[in-house]
């Protein structure tokens, strides 16, 4: 199998989770942003990332992934069992469309404002060397596309962090009402998207990809990261990423050049 990804990207994370947890081997063919359109465009409409290459099925999207991937796996180790798939699927999409799209306009709205090698360092891990060689001469219009595209601003932003908020108190309220996962005893795809689209704002060692420390993001981002990272829902996608999240990077990439 092939997955295509932005490697930064916490909807890629998820669909690399997703695959590690269900144990098939596969290679990652890593892109920096804009540039994947080229890489995926053949392959779905909407250019999305993450694609799978699955033989002769291409499955875009990370959600479609995930139930891609859960058909073939024991019920025992099943993301989306058939008594909790309704709520499961309630809450991921409720994740992956809320948190998720305010996690990203905020990672991209302190990122963007950093040097592009420090910018680099992260988001070229894995691609191509043409790419990463090319990227430092187009940022500045990759920024302005990337500005205007996800609608980036400080007020943006601002409003965003109510829903990043709202998302942390929902999932804090699901663990404090009982059992160690967001419904109950057993771990889902609910408490994975969680984890991934809370990613950007924490900054878990243990993501796909190396993420910068706390200490090393941006000044003006650290308070926010020090607030989730110590707020119950926080500590709780943290957990996950400690405890459930298979820490190695993948054995296989199609981009073997050295990383960035």
């Amino acid at each position: 199998m092939r997955l295509i990804t932005i490697p930064m990207s916490h909807y890629c994370e998820k669909a690399r989770w997703g695959l590690d947890w269900s144990g098939r081997d596969y290679v990652e063919e890593a892109h920096l942003q804009v540039f994947h359109y080229r890489a995926v465009r053949r392959l779905n409409a909407g250019s999305l990332v993450p694609v799978l290459v699955d033989g002769a099925q291409v499955v875009a999207d990370s959600t479609a992934i995930l139930q891609h991937l859960d058909g073939d796996l024991p019920e025992d180790r099943k993301l989306y069992p058939e008594a909790l798939r309704p709520q499961i699927e309630a809450l991921e999409e409720h994740f992956d469309e809320g948190l998720g799209v305010e996690s990203r306009r905020w990672v991209y709205f302190h990122w963007l404002k950093v040097p592009v090698r420090e910018v680099l360092r992260t988001a070229a891990q894995r691609t191509p060397g043409w790419q990463r060689a090319m990227a430092p001469f187009i940022f500045p219009l990759f920024r302005r596309f990337l500005t205007r595209h996800l609608a980036i601003s400080q007020a943006t932003v601002q409003a965003g962090r109510a829903t990043i908020d709202a998302a942390f108190e929902q999932a804090a309220e699901r663990i404090a009402a009982g059992g160690p996962f967001l419904l109950g005893e057993r771990f889902t795809a609910a408490d994975l998207s969680f984890a991934c689209m809370a990613a950007p704002v924490l900054l878990p060692s243990e993501y796909g990809i190396r993420l910068p420390t706390p200490q090393e993001a941006p000044p003006a981002a650290r308070s926010d990261i020090q607030r989730y990272r110590a707020h119950p829902a926080g500590q709780f996608a943290l957990r996950l990423f400690r405890e459930w999240r298979r820490s190695a990077q993948p054995v296989w990439t199609a981009n073997r050049d050295r990383p960035a």
